[in-house]
């Protein structure tokens, strides 16, 4: 099957996850697979041209060998980034990030009490915890956030939290309608005219802390991306479900393959 794949993928390792985002695009249904299938799947990856793997979820620092999925895909040629909600991080993949220079993405959705309630839970504490520790390991850390209805302003207190952290990169994403989005598309989606201010803001934000703060506007409502679910399907995910397009299942086409070299 000739199958061409994009040099960066997302790459879910569980869909198990320890926080309660009211509007997950990824909600947690689904098993978590073996290590044993994940290298599969990597190999796979990696013989198709792949050379980032973005490992997320779920919250994938919930996989029991998260460490070793990670050292295995460096020692293969990979770059590696994680997206994290920061709540399970360890001291112990701290280093392993460190010594393989992943790039980590933290979510944070802006102060304590906005960010705890739409992670449904009082996470604020431990996540900017975790941030503060990615530091001191000198891993690279970007804040990751999702926008929604009303509540603009959380751009301005994002940008003055990564500029006193010292954080160079700042992704904007405005919230989509996928998987829990779904029932919450009332309350949190954007209007026309917030998209547009949204983007004007982040634009003009992004002139104005030029060379000190990389703020990148994310909007999957028209960009799809490239992602290896949990059973092994290699998906297209665009806004809504109904229109993901599945390319193929990896463990299948190593059945296929097993089968043909006996």
């Amino acid at each position: 099957m000739n199958i061409t794949l994009p040099s960066k993928i997302c790459f879910r390792v569980t869909r198990s996850c320890n926080s309660s985002c009211r509007f997950c695009c990824a909600p947690p249904q689904g098993s978590t697979p073996h290590v044993s299938a994940i290298i599969n799947r990597l190999d796979w990856l990696l013989s198709h041209g792949v050379r980032t793997v973005n490992f997320c979820g779920g919250e994938p620092t919930l996989h029991p060998d998260l460490d070793g999925i990670i050292g295995y895909s460096h020692r293969h040629g990979a770059k590696t980034e994680l997206t994290t909600n920061g709540i399970h991080l360890n001291d112990s993949l701290s280093s392993i990030l460190s010594k393989v220079k992943a790039r980590v993405k933290v979510s944070l959705f802006g102060n304590r009490e906005h960010h705890d309630f739409l992670a449904g839970n009082q996470s604020f504490d431990q996540t900017t915890a975790t941030i503060d520790r990615l530091i001191r390991s000198a891993v690279p850390v970007a804040v990751q956030s999702t926008i929604v209805a009303h509540r603009l302003e959380m751009v301005d207190w994002l940008a003055s939290f990564c500029m006193a952290k010292g954080i160079r990169q700042l992704n904007i994403l405005p919230f989509i309608p996928r998987g829990n989005g779904k029932t919450v598309r009332s309350d949190f989606e954007l209007s026309t005219r917030d998209r547009t201010t949204l983007k004007d803001s982040v634009k003009t934000k992004r002139r104005h802390y030029s060379n000190r703060l990389d703020i990148r506007w994310l909007d999957f409502n028209v960009k799809s991306i490239y992602v290896v679910e949990t059973d092994g399907r290699v998906l297209i995910e665009r806004m809504d479900e109904n229109f993901d397009t599945e390319l193929c299942s990896v463990d299948s086409l190593h059945t296929t393959s097993a089968s043909e070299q006996r």
